[in-house]
């Protein structure tokens, strides 16, 4: 009788059960279950539900031509839902299992060279080429950037500090605490940006604080942004595709290409851990292995010179 619990009353059961999420994730989550699942699932008892019609609904995402990591996702929250049940003995075992899904080919990152970073600062609005410049060379997300206050600034000691990041939920602009522990960080800044920083808010001080406004004042909202200000810039100067977020990544692509140590790095991002960036950035450290034989050699040859 516990399967015949309908699975559109038990997944916001499970969903209303979860805690410490991001309002961003919860409204990611809540989008998925709206569009991709409960249509599909919600008055089926879960008792009733077997890995054929969970295959077959992957299948017709497929067909829908959803985006595979969309796909993926989606899957992922639906075998929370049985793997629930399950454990609280609704049923004896989860539908999801042995399920076919698509391939998540992840969206290739694309590294700016500093000239390149100069071409789109110059190309787009004024009011955001310290926003393109702080991107590329502190290396904040998005989030983070857009959530900058100008308090958070030390022009003097040449920091910043990350303290909240600004998202956006459902049309509503909320400031709260960045992604993670790790991410609460101070990231100290070249010369050069300090300056640029200075002119900009001399130039488009907000009444509110932010560093980076909207034209009218107030918080940047990021879907108009990108249409009004990003994607022209990008299509005047260095050409599409670039996201926003790639300014980080030509962040670290800049500090390797100058040797600088993984541990920097892993701080100045605000991973929680050294794998983290290893794994989002290691195949740009192709060329440590071979200085470091290099840098071996030259001990060697300094040694035989200090004996003779």
């Amino acid at each position: 009788s516990l399967g015949k619990t309908r699975f559109g009353e038990w997944a916001q059961h499970v969903q209303d059960s979860r805690v410490n999420l991001a309002p961003t994730t919860r409204a990611r989550d809540d989008s998925y279950f709206r569009s991709l699942i409960l249509p599909y699932f919600a008055d089926e008892p879960l008792a009733r539900v077997n890995p054929v019609q969970v295959q077959k609904w992957v299948s017709t995402l497929v067909a829908e031509e959803y985006a595979a990591g969309t796909i993926r996702k989606a899957y992922q929250l639906l075998s929370a839902v049985f793997d629930g049940a399950v454990n609280s003995d609704l049923i004896p075992r989860s539908p999801c299992r042995g399920i076919k899904l698509p391939k998540d080919v992840k969206e290739e990152m694309r590294f700016l060279s500093a000239d390149e970073v100069e071409q789109l600062a110059e190309a787009i609005d004024p009011r955001y080429r310290a926003l393109v410049l702080t991107g590329a060379y502190a290396g904040l997300r998005p989030g983070e950037l857009f959530g900058l206050k100008v308090n958070r600034l030390d022009m003097l000691r040449r920091q910043l500090k990350v303290v909240e990041a600004l998202t956006e939920v459902s049309g509503k602009i909320r400031l709260g605490p960045p992604k993670s522990k790790a991410s609460k960080r101070t990231v100290t800044m070249p010369e050069f940006l300090v300056d640029e920083l200075g002119r900009h808010l001399a130039q488009y001080r907000d009444p509110e604080g932010w560093v980076f406004a909207a034209p009218q004042g107030g918080p940047v909202r990021r879907t108009n942004f990108r249409r009004r200000f990003w994607l022209p810039a990008v299509q005047a100067s260095v050409g599409e595709p670039l996201r926003f977020h790639d300014l980080r990544h030509t962040h670290v692509a800049l500090l390797i290409a100058q040797g600088v140590h993984l541990k920097v790095l892993q701080d100045r991002l605000g991973h929680a851990s050294i794998t983290t960036t290893l794994d989002i950035y290691g195949h740009l450290m192709t060329g440590v292995d071979e200085a470091a034989a290099d840098a071996l050699d030259g001990a060697r040859a300094t040694r035989f010179r200090e004996s003779q």
